[in-house]
């Protein structure tokens, strides 16, 4: 569902008088607080869990050569919430903690070859060991930040088969403001509901290495 159509749902459902909304813009009394509550209601359950299958991807970056400080910026990836895994061809790169970093020498060290290891200092900046001493092509497995709705056709992160977890929500939010105690007991259950069965299809499996693998 739309973001237009997800905001006429939830009106649907509450009972509120009236129709529409016919566009999430410059709506006025009730109806601006049906499309605020949507909008929340779907970054909320996107804020949720940061290993939503539906926030990863995975895409690739330049390191340039004798460069070793990015920003996320610098390499095309700032919408990134977290980055799970970089790899140079065939060979990961270790992701080590600023402090350890330092210790081994590698923020100062001035050896230049492919990298093999990198870091987030403290200001969120990438750091690579070694210096890389060509062009490098990164491939990147991360996911990124949750998207806000904002115009009527556009379409949650979260997969719409799944929407009506948005929905219910929504309508929890409209029974809280309400005082509706009745309805928001109804809008929990059935929230609770929906997101058990989201989590069951978009959270990744725990998966253990076979006996004798690790």
């Amino acid at each position: 569902m739309t973001f237009l159509e997800l905001c006429n749902r939830v009106r649907q459902e509450s009972g509120i008088s009236g129709s529409g909304p016919l566009t999430v813009i410059n709506q006025q009394a009730i109806l601006a607080k049906v499309v605020e509550w949507v909008r929340q209601a779907d970054l909320d359950i996107q804020r949720l869990q940061p290993t939503w299958t539906f926030l990863w991807r995975i895409g690739s970056a330049v390191m340039q050569t004798d460069e070793r400080q990015y920003s996320l910026l610098d390499l095309g990836l700032a919408d990134t919430n977290r980055i799970k895994n970089m790899t140079i061809g065939d060979q990961p790169l270790i992701e080590m903690g600023w402090d350890w970093f330092k210790r081994m020498g590698y923020a100062r060290n001035t050896d230049r070859h492919q990298p093999t290891a990198y870091t987030y200092r403290p200001d969120g900046i990438l750091m690579f060991f070694p210096i890389p001493d060509q062009d490098y092509v990164i491939e990147v497995e991360r996911s990124i930040l949750p998207t806000q709705l904002q115009f009527d056709d556009d379409v949650s992160l979260i997969p719409e088969r799944f929407h009506d977890v948005i929905m219910r929500k929504a309508l929890m939010y409209y029974a809280s403001h309400e005082e509706d105690n009745m309805l928001l007991q109804v809008a929990t259950m059935r929230y609770n509901d929906s997101l058990a069965e989201l989590s069951a299809a978009c959270l990744p499996v725990m998966k253990f290495a076979p006996r004798g693998f690790i």
